[in-house]
């Protein structure tokens, strides 16, 4: 008898016990510590980009430099990985200002700044900026991608004389964030991420696919050349949140070198699992379980391990209720009628691109596997509004699926299914789409 232990919020972790025979893939494996003497790490990683010349030898040609982060939404310590940055720009003598790639999400607010970026940086002569891509005055047209999405950025940006991005490599609903993300989304106008998150509707801008599978990804890395982005710093994280790996260089490069090193941590194989894929996959939402618009994500992830009529178990506290996904009631239950007719509001603009992007992956998941969230008492009714079973306990969920699969399912444990991918999508019938042009 094996016992699996998921993360869930505030209790810590849910304890199971699964007979041996049915646990086949475990993926609670031993992440490594983080990074030693990490300021020097993150120097290291600056001076010895994958490409392009080193952040020393484009300071050398600067007077003012920017630095895009990302927001509340994503995990990346700012707070730690800024400030031997910021030491090496102000010794060089030049200017630095900080801008928050929001995208399309809120501004953050004060407590989560401080939360982000620590007392002492806020403290500091640094100015800090927030992106508002309603703002239209603040965005200038640089060009139009190879997929026809034009795109407008924030001016500081195009007024800086030298760039910098620091982010973090993680799987996400449309592929891999991090890296050219803090241009588009992070700090394009609305009508450029309206017009890129069009490309949901295209069956490979989904977990673990990459460019040029990934028309979305790859309509990103087209205004991140437009928007002259001239490098990123990419950390990955463990479970714990800490960093560690780094990678630097110029963006496009340096996001792809990080992906490969996200493979060596994340990644499982499906062609180890006993009998090829799974009847049931197990799966914790920590980090970023507040809300179930985040916390549902790896219902996504581990649609590619579970077998159509297999089922899900997803344990997420979600004290802040179903956010976004709110809006995914009118598609529910996920018929092909009404994935058609999601598919459709979305191209025609009647539906919320940015909504869509949060969960119609979810939605098209669930129309081929059944889902079990495990929650609090309270949230329990949330789930039955979008017709998702619930129940307040692992144990329940698990009788559930032993009723349904019998004495020889085939159990996965994914306790930070969040982040786990596949290892290298398979190319598909989809690479024939074509191009703007073709």
């Amino acid at each position: 008898m094996a016992t699996i232990q998921v993360p869930y919020g505030v209790k810590g972790t849910l304890s199971l016990a699964i007979d041996d025979q049915n646990l086949v893939l475990d993926t609670d494996v031993s992440f490594p510590g983080e990074m030693k003497d990490l300021d020097r790490a993150i120097l290291t990683a600056l001076g010895q980009p994958v490409a392009g010349p080193s952040f020393t030898d484009r300071l050398a040609g600067a007077q003012r430099v920017i630095i895009l982060t990302d927001n509340y939404a994503r995990l990346t310590p700012a707070h730690i990985i800024l400030p031997p940055i910021l030491k090496k720009i102000k010794d060089a003598g030049k200017k630095v200002e900080i801008l928050v790639a929001n995208g399309l999400l809120r501004e953050m607010t004060e407590t989560e700044l401080k939360r982000k970026f620590g007392e002492e940086i806020l403290g500091s002569d640094v100015p800090l900026y927030q992106s508002k891509a309603a703002e239209t005055w603040d965005f200038e047209f640089v060009g139009v991608t190879n997929y026809g999405t034009p795109i407008s950025v924030h001016r500081r940006l195009l007024e800086a004389d030298l760039s910098l991005s620091i982010t973090m490599t993680q799987a996400t609903l449309w592929g891999y964030g991090g890296g050219g993300s803090m241009i588009l989304p992070g700090i394009s106008s609305f009508e450029s991420i309206e017009w890129n998150h069009r490309m949901m509707t295209c069956p490979t801008c989904a977990v673990g696919y990459e460019p040029p599978l990934n028309r979305m990804r790859e309509d990103i890395e087209d205004a991140t050349r437009l928007a002259g982005l001239d490098m990123s710093l990419l950390a990955i994280l463990n479970p714990k949140l800490e960093v560690i790996e780094l990678t630097a260089g110029e963006t496009i490069a340096a996001h792809r070198a990080s992906v490969e090193k996200y493979q060596k941590h994340y990644a499982f194989n499906l062609s180890t699992i006993p009998g090829g894929i799974l009847d049931v996959a197990i799966s914790g939402s920590f980090p970023g379980d507040r809300f179930f618009a985040h916390s549902c994500w790896p219902i996504a992830n581990l649609d590619h391990f579970v077998r159509d009529g297999g089922t899900i178990i997803l344990a997420t506290p979600a004290p802040g209720g179903l956010a976004h996904y709110s809006y995914a009631k009118d598609y529910m239950p996920p018929t092909p009628e009404a994935i058609r007719r999601l598919y459709e509001d979305v191209f025609y603009g009647k539906q919320g691109l940015w909504h869509a992007c949060l969960w119609m992956p979810i939605i098209e998941a669930l129309a081929k596997k059944a889902c079990i969230v495990v929650t609090e008492t309270e949230r329990l009714p949330d789930f039955e509004t979008v017709q998702i079973p619930a129940v307040d306990s692992l144990q329940k969920a698990y009788e559930r699926v032993q009723a349904r699969y019998g004495e020889e399912m085939r159990v996965g444990n994914f306790p930070y299914g969040k982040w786990v991918v596949p290892a290298r999508m398979p190319l598909t019938e989809y690479t024939s789409l074509p191009k703007k042009g073709e």
